[in-house]
């Protein structure tokens, strides 16, 4: 009779895509950690066109009793890498980290999950992480200064998109999320809804110590986020607008706050740059959404948002301006 094998408390999360330069240190990183409970590593790969998928297999064949592999051959997207991965991990805690990002402490996962022992009813905890710049462009810096012990959902949801919980900081209790919705799979952030989403079922710890890099570069996903696009925008909208409804509309007008910043862009966007009725239309709906922020007198809309550069420009040269 074959005997069950027992659950890992945790599982490591990381989604990789073109890695290849970064992935070994961050591997390094999971399996320095010096832990009393069984931790297992979640990899998923959305068809990298470097070298990464080779160096996931030389450390899998080396270490095979901790490393598990998803290796897609065609590219999926990262949101489809993300929520295949997550599912695929099968701890009662998931401890995030992108294939570029590491780990500094070979403590972390203890601490972390000692913190979440002790406080059964919390959903994550975070700890502060060093930002690096992979090129030297620009000066490190830490990127949690004066954070409170304890964040609830209250803090994730804004006037305005916030990010203080590095990815590669966060351990999460799967058992209070342990599906992700189906409409994730329309995002273009998986982040966002997830931390929402637990925050909602339990408050959030912070760590106050240093125990991760989150590396900026080039290909990071960072640098994917056009808001300058048409797409991107109407994508962050739409995920607001689920978020809006999962969370039984308790955040309504929070979330129309955050969502008017995406409409207030859109006029100035490729799409819409000579449209001037979806540029009327969507100047007036951030309004709505956010007349704080955005209410302007009805002449500044009309000549900063609402006409045409080509309809503006001619109404310069009827009154005899340049």
């Amino acid at each position: 009779m074959r005997t069950k094998t027992p659950l890992p408390r945790v599982s490591v999360y990381c989604i990789t895509y073109n890695h290849g330069p970064f992935i070994g240190q961050a591997l390094d990183s999971f399996l320095a950690q010096q832990t009393t409970f069984d931790v297992e590593i979640v990899v998923g790969d959305d068809a990298s066109g470097d070298n990464t998928q080779a160096v996931l297999l030389d450390y899998q064949r080396r270490f095979p009793e901790k490393i598990k592999l998803l290796l897609n051959q065609t590219n999926r997207g990262a949101i489809h890498n993300f929520m295949d991965t997550y599912h695929a991990c099968r701890g009662e805690y998931v401890a995030t980290c992108e294939g570029d990002d590491y780990w500094t402490d070979p403590h972390k996962l203890q601490k972390q999950v000692d913190f979440m022992d002790q406080h059964p009813d919390f959903s994550m905890c975070f700890h502060n992480a060093e930002v690096r710049f992979d090129d030297e462009s620009e000066p490190g810096y830490l990127l949690n200064q004066n954070q409170k012990p304890v964040v609830t959902v209250d803090d994730l949801i804004g006037n305005a998109e916030t990010w203080f919980m590095a990815t590669a900081s966060l351990l999460l209790r799967k058992t209070f999320l342990p599906q992700l919705p189906a409409w994730i799979a329309e995002s273009k952030s998986g982040d966002i809804p997830l931390n929402i989403l637990l925050a909602q079922r339990g408050p959030i710890g912070y760590l106050d110590e240093v125990m991760s890099v989150y590396r900026k570069h080039g290909g990071g996903q960072s640098f994917t986020d056009h808001r300058w696009e048409a797409g991107f925008l109407f994508n962050r909208i739409n995920m607001y607008q689920h978020l809006n409804r999962e969370t039984g509309y308790q955040y309504r007008e929070r979330f129309r706050k955050t969502m008017a910043e995406f409409y207030w862009h859109l006029p100035d966007t490729i799409e819409y740059r000579e449209r001037i009725w979806h540029r009327l239309l969507y100047t007036l709906r951030a309004v709505r959404y956010n007349p704080e922020q955005y209410r302007r007198p009805l002449l500044t809309l009309i000549k900063e948002k609402i006409l045409t550069p080509a309809q503006l420009s001619a109404s310069r040269r009827l009154r005899g301006l340049k």
